[in-house]
C-alpha cells in the first residue's frame, strides 16, 4: 500500500484546484465579456433607434413646410407670428437633439453642419411667404413673386432631404453592422455559460470520485495497517500520558497492544488496553525506564532500550524503539532473543577457532619439513595489481631454501618482495605472460627456463598453478634432459624447416609428496599427488593398501618389496614402477624418499616424479619421422589444391628454395630453372619491382616479414597476383625465412566483384529508404486527406445520398481503410531490419502476455481460448517478437471457423539442430521449436510456401480483410533471428505454424 502517495496526494487537489479556478475564472470572464458586448450592441441599437426618429421628426418638421395647408395657416394674420414661432421653436429643439445623439459620430455631425442654416433659410423664405408679397411692375407681378418664393423654400427643402436622406443611410448601415455582429455574437454568451456549467460539474462529479476513492484507499490502508500490526513479529504497543493535578506524567495507558503481546508475554491485549504500564509492566518503572519514556514524550526524541524479561516458559531478550507519535509514545519491541543466542555461540566458534589455529600451525611446520626434505625449489606469489585491476607484478609469500644454491638468496631475505626486483629477468621472457594467464585463466601450465648459475647456463623446468589470487610455482633442473632434447631436435631440423612447426618433445614431469608412517600403512600425499593419480585433492583417504590399487598388476611385486625393504631398512633399491590412474591412464612414476621421526612415529618422507613423457620419447620420435613422410606428402597435394607454393630464403643472400607447385604457379616444371632471387625477380611485373625490392630490403634490416602481395607473369605471359607471407627463424646461426605464396588472381577478381555487387546493394538500399520515405509522407498524406473528406462527407452528405450511393460511399471508405493497413504494413515489413546490435534476452512468456493485453478486445469478442506453456527467454529484439506473435494469433483468430470456439495452442520444445528436417542455414546448435495451432478454417497444403510471400491471399476480399502481408513480415522477421517459419495444414481442420528460434 502506497501511503505516501495517499499522504501526498492533497499537492495534486491543490494544483487541480488552482487549475478548475483558473479556467473558471477565464469561462466567466469570457462570459462576461460576451455579456458587455451584448449590452453594448443593444445601446449602440438603442441609440440609433433614437438618432432615426431624431431624423423622422426632422423629416416630418421639413414635410409640415411642403403642405399648403400650412403654408396658408401661415397667412393668416390671427395666429401668424404664434404659429411661425412654434413652428421655429420645434425645428430648433430637433436639431439640437440631433447635435447631442451624434456628438460622437463626426461624419453625422459634419452632415448636421449645413442644417442650421438651411433651416434658417426655410423659416425666412417661410416668413416672407406669410406675408402679402407686394407687385413690382417693375420686376415681377405678385403671382411671380410668390411662385418664386415657394420655389426657394423647395429647393432649401430638397437640400434639407438630401442632408437627411444620407443620415437615414448612414445610420441604416449602423444598424446593419450592429445586427451582423450582433447575430455574430449571440450564440457565444449562452455556449459559454453553459460550457461554464458542465466543466462546474465535471470538476464537481472529478472532485466526487477523486475523495471516495481516496476515503477507499484510506480504508484498506488502515486494513493494510492493521494485518501488518496483527502479523509482525514485534510486540507494538502505544501509551497517553497520565498527569497528575501539577500537570507532572505519573502513569502512563495502554490505548493499543498487538497479538505479539499474547504471543511473547502471555498477556491479552484486549485486556490490557485501558490498563497503566504500573501494573502490566511493572518493571518499566525501575531502572529508570520510566524516566527515559517521559523524556521520549516531553523532548518528542527516540529512545531506544535493550532489556531482558522472564516471558510464560523462557527469559526473553528485547530491542526497544520508543518513538513519539500524536499525544503518546509508540513502543515498538523487537525480540532479540536469537541474537543473544548467537553471540554465545560466537564466543563458543571463537575457541574452536583458536584451537584450528592451533592444529594449522602444526601442519604448517609439517609442510616446511616436506619442502626441506624435496629438491624442488617451491614458490607461492601473490598478484599485484593496477587501479584497472590489471596484473603489473608478483609479491613473494613463500620460497623454500632450495633457491639458495641456484641465485645465492636467502629465503628470508626476498620475502614479502616483489619478483620485479629479485628476478627480474622474467620481463624479458614470456614468463610473465604465462604467470599472468595462468591467474587469469585458472588453468596449469608448464614451461622452460635458462639461469646463469656459477657462469654455466642450466635449464629449469617450472610448473605454474593457480592458488587464490595468486600462483604456487614448482621449478626443478632438466639441464641433463635439455641436452637431449637439443640432440632430439637437431635430428628433426628437416621437420622444422618443411613445417616451420618445433614439436616440443619434453613436458615438464608433475611432482607429488607424500609422508607414509611405517607403523600401520598411513599416509597424507599432496595435492599435485591426488591429480597425478586423476583424482581432485583429498578425493579419498590413502594408505599403503588403498594406493597399492593404483599400481600396475604387473608391478605390484615390486611395490610389495619396496613396502617390504622400507619398513625394515628405511629405503629401498626400488626407484620407480607403473600405476593406472582413474581415468585408465598407465603412468610410470619415479620415487625418492628418506625416513625420519615425525611426532614419535617412523615415516618415511619423499617425492614422486611422473616420467611418462621421458619414457614415451624414443617412441614419439619414430612416430614423428613417419608424420614428416606423411605430412610432406599432404603438404605437396595441399600445395597443388590450395594454389600454394613455399619457399625459403636465406635472408641477405641471393640463394633461396622454392616447392615444386612454386615452379608450376610461374609457368615451369619443377627445377625448371635454377632458384635464386635475383632469377625469381625477372618474373615480378615492371609496376611491382620496386615495391618487391623494398620489402627485401626492410625484411633484410627489420628481419620481420610482413604480409604482401605483387604481381608475376608467367612464362606464358599471364599475370598473376601473388599474396606472400613468412616468418623468420635461426638456423645454423644465420636468418632464414620460410613462408608461403598463394595464387589470389581469382580473389582479386572476386574482391571486383563484390565491390560492384556492393555499390549495386548500396543504390538498392537508397531505393528502399526513398521508398520508405514516399511510404511514410508522401502516400499517407493524400490517404489521410481522403480519408478526412470522406468523414466530412459522411457527417454532412450521408443523408442527402441514395441506397446506391450509400453502397458506393462505404466501399469508398473500406478501400480507404485498406490502403492505409497496405502502406503501414509496407512500411513495417521494409523497416524490418537484419541488424543484431540491439538484441537483449526476451521472455517470450511477457511477449504474449502484451500480445494478449493489445488483442484482449478481439480475444473477448470472439470468445477464444488461448493456452501456451512456459516458453523460453530468447536473444532478439522485442518489438519485432511482439508483431511475430500479434500477426499469428490475429490470423488465428480471423480465419476461425464458424461453428467452433476458437482455440490456440502455443507449445514450446527444445531441439538440437540435428532434429531439425528443414534445411535452411543454421548458426546455433541448438534451437526453440514453437508452435502455435489453432483449429480454423485451414488452407489447402499447395499453398504453405504461398502464404508467406508479399501480397498472397488465399480469399477475396469480401470474404475475409487483410492485405497478404502478415505472414510475410513474420517469415522476415524469423528470418532476422537466425530462424526458420513454415505452416502445415488442411481444409477444415486448422492450422499449425512451427517457427525455429536459436537457443
Amino acid at each position: 500500500m502506497d501511503f505516501k502517495r495517499i499522504y501526498q496526494s492533497s499537492k495534486t487537489y491543490i494544483v487541480l484546484l488552482i487549475i478548475s479556478f483558473a479556467i473558471i475564472l477565464f469561462t466567466a470572464n469570457m462570459a462576461y465579456y460576451q455579456i458587455m458586448r451584448m449590452q453594448d450592441l443593444a445601446e449602440k441599437v438603442a441609440h440609433t433607434l433614437q438618432v432615426n426618429n431624431a431624423i423622422s421628426e426632422l423629416s416630418a418638421h421639413y414635410t409640415q413646410a411642403e403642405s399648403e395647408e400650412f403654408r396658408k395657416q401661415l397667412k393668416t394674420v390671427d395666429t401668424n407670428d404664434a404659429l411661425f414661432n412654434s413652428y421655429k421653436e420645434d425645428g430648433t429643439k430637433i436639431l439640437d437633439t440631433l447635435r447631442k445623439l451624434t456628438a460622437s459620430d463626426s461624419s453625422q455631425q459634419i452632415r448636421l453642419a449645413p442644417m442650421q442654416l438651411l433651416l434658417d433659410t426655410l423659416y425666412e423664405d417661410l416668413y416672407n411667404l406669410s406675408k402679402e408679397p407686394t407687385a413690382n411692375s417693375d420686376t415681377l407681378s405678385l403671382e411671380d413673386a410668390e411662385k418664386l418664393q415657394k420655389n426657394n423654400i423647395n429647393f432649401t427643402l430638397y437640400r434639407i432631404r438630401n442632408i437627411k436622406n444620407q443620415m437615414l443611410a448612414e445610420e441604416r448601415l449602423s444598424i446593419k453592422n450592429a445586427r451582423s455582429e450582433y447575430d455574430t455574437n449571440k450564440y457565444l454568451a449562452p455556449l459559454t455559460s453553459l460550457f461554464l456549467a458542465f466543466f462546474a460539474l465535471l470538476v464537481f462529479v472529478l472532485a466526487f470520485f477523486k475523495i471516495y476513492r481516496n476515503k477507499l484507499r484510506i480504508r484498506r490502508s488502515e486494513g493494510f495497517l492493521r494485518s501488518v500490526l496483527a502479523t509482525t513479529d514485534n510486540i507494538v504497543n502505544y501509551y497517553e500520558p497520565i498527569f497528575d493535578t501539577q500537570k507532572k506524567i505519573i502513569d502512563f495507558k495502554i490505548s493499543f497492544a498487538n497479538e505479539c503481546n499474547r504471543d511473547y508475554l502471555g498477556l491479552d491485549p484486549d485486556e490490557i488496553i485501558g490498563e497503566r504500564i504500573s501494573k502490566v509492566f511493572p518493571f518499566l518503572m525501575l531502572d529508570g525506564e520510566f524516566e527515559k519514556l517521559v523524556t521520549c514524550y516531553t523532548e518528542k526524541k527516540k529512545i531506544t532500550l535493550d532489556r531482558q524479561i522472564l516471558g510464560p516458559n523462557q527469559r526473553l531478550w528485547f530491542k526497544s524503539i520508543i518513538t513519539p507519535l500524536a499525544d503518546g509514545i509508540m513502543v515498538t519491541a523487537r525480540n532479540s532473543t536469537a541474537e543473544e543466542k548467537a553471540k554465545e555461540e560466537q564466543l563458543l566458534l571463537n575457541q574452536q577457532l583458536e584451537e584450528q589455529n592451533l592444529e594449522l600451525l602444526d601442519h604448517r611446520a609439517f609442510l616446511n619439513n616436506i619442502f626441506k626434505s624435496i629438491s624442488h625449489v617451491v614458490m607461492n606469489f601473490e598478484s599485484v595489481r593496477d587501479g584497472s585491476g590489471a596484473i603489473i607484478d608478483f609479491k613473494i609469500l613463500f620460497i623454500n631454501d632450495k633457491i639458495t644454491p641456484i641465485t645465492g638468496d636467502l629465503p628470508q631475505e626476498i620475502i614479502n618482495k616483489n619478483i620485479s626486483s629479485v628476478f627480474p629477468t622474467i620481463f624479458e621472457t614470456e614468463i610473465f605472460g604465462y604467470l599472468k594467464e595462468v591467474v587469469n585463466s585458472g588453468k596449469p601450465t608448464s614451461y622452460e627456463v635458462p639461469y646463469e648459475v656459477d657462469g654455466k647456463t642450466k635449464w629449469f623446468s617450472a610448473r605454474a598453478i593457480k592458488l587464490g589470487d595468486g600462483i604456487t610455482l614448482t621449478t626443478r633442473e632438466i639441464t641433463e634432459e635439455k641436452e637431449k632434447t637439443d640432440e632430439l631436435l637437431h635430428l628433426n631440423t628437416q621437420l622444422e624447416t618443411q613445417n616451420s612447426i618445433f614439436i616440443d618433445a619434453e613436458n615438464v614431469a608433475n611432482i607429488g609428496s607424500y609422508i607414509w608412517y611405517l607403523d600401520n600403512g598411513e599416509a597424507t600425499i599432496s595435492d599435485n599427488f591426488y591429480r597425478i593419480l586423476g583424482y581432485e585433492p583429498n578425493a579419498f583417504k590413502i594408505n599403503y593398501d588403498s594406493y597399492r590399487r593404483f599400481v600396475h598388476p604387473d608391478d605390484r611385486e615390486m611395490y610389495d618389496q619396496l613396502g617390504k625393504e622400507t619398513s625394515e631398512h628405511g629405503q629401498s633399491q626400488v626407484n620407480g614402477y607403473r600405476i593406472i590412474t582413474k581415468q585408465g591412464d598407465i603412468k610410470h612414476i619415479e620415487l625418492n624418499g628418506r625416513s625420519m621421526i615425525r611426532n614419535g612415529r617412523k615415516a618415511s618422507v619423499g617425492v614422486v616424479l611422473d616420467v611418462t613423457e621421458e619414457k614415451e620419447k624414443t617412441n614419439r620420435v619414430a612416430a614423428l619421422n613417419q608424420e614428416l613422410s606423411i605430412q610432406n606428402s599432404i603438404l605437396t597435394d595441399a600445395e597443388r589444391i590450395a594454389k600454394i607454393g613455399s619457399f625459403i630464403w636465406h635472408v641477405g643472400t641471393d640463394e633461396i628454395e622454392i616447392s615444386d607447385n612454386f615452379y608450376r604457379m610461374i609457368g615451369f616444371e619443377p627445377k625448371g630453372f635454377k632458384s635464386s632471387l635475383k632469377a625469381f625477380r625477372k618474373f615480378i611485373h615492371p609496376e611491382d619491382v620496386k615495391m618487391f625490392d623494398e620489402n627485401i630490403e626492410n625484411s633484410t634490416k627489420e628481419l620481420k616479414v610482413k604480409e604482401h602481395r605483387y604481381r608475376i607473369i608467367t612464362t606464358e605471359g599471364e599475370v598473376k597476383h601473388f599474396e606472400v607471407n613468412g616468418q623468420l627463424i635461426e638456423k645454423n646461426n644465420t636468418s632464414v625465412m620460410l613462408g608461403v605464396a598463394q595464387d589470389i588472381t581469382q580473389n582479386i577478381a572476386a574482391e571486383e566483384k563484390l565491390r560492384a555487387s556492393n555499390l549495386q546493394l548500396q543504390h538498392s538500399n537508397a531505393e528502399l529508404e526513398s521508398f520508405n520515405r514516399v511510404a511514410s509522407h508522401d502516400l499517407q498524406e493524400p490517404l489521410r486527406k481522403t480519408q478526412m473528406f470522406i468523414s466530412r462527407l459522411e457527417s454532412t452528405e450521408a443523408e442527402n445520398l441514395s441506397e446506391k450511393g450509400r453502397i458506393y460511399f462505404q466501399k469508398v471508405v473500406n478501400a480507404a481503410s485498406r490502403m492505409q493497413s497496405l502502406v503501414l504494413n509496407l512500411l513495417t515489413y521494409s523497416r524490418i531490419d537484419s541488424k543484431h546490435e540491439d538484441f537483449d534476452l526476451i521472455d517470450l512468456n511477457e511477449v504474449l502476455k502484451k500480445v494478449k493485453e493489445d488483442l484482449s478486445s478481439n480475444i473477448t469478442d470472439t470468445g477464444a481460448l488461448i493456452k501456451s506453456e512456459d516458453l523460453p527467454s530468447i536473444k532478439g529484439v522485442s518489438y519485432q517478437l511482439e508483431q511475430l506473435f500479434n500477426n499469428l494469433i490475429s490470423n488465428a483468430l480471423k480465419y476461425r471457423a464458424v461453428e467452433a470456439v476458437p482455440t490456440i495452442t502455443i507449445q514450446a520444445e527444445k531441439v538440437h539442430s540435428k532434429q531439425i528436417p528443414e534445411n535452411f542455414f543454421k548458426t546455433a546448435n541448438t534451437y526453440y521449436k514453437i508452435t502455435v495451432i489453432d483449429n480454423g478454417i485451414g488452407f489447402s497444403s499447395e499453398h504453405a510456401e504461398k502464404i508467406f510471400e508479399v501480397f498472397q491471399r488465399l480469399h477475396q476480399k469480401s470474404e475475409y480483410s487483410g492485405t497478404g502481408i502478415g505472414l510475410a513480415i513474420c517469415k522476415k522477421i524469423i528470418e532476422n533471428h537466425h530462424g526458420f517459419i513454415y505452416a502445415t495444414s488442411e481444409l477444415g481442420k486448422g492450422s499449425a505454424f512451427i517457427f525455429y528460434l536459436p537457443a
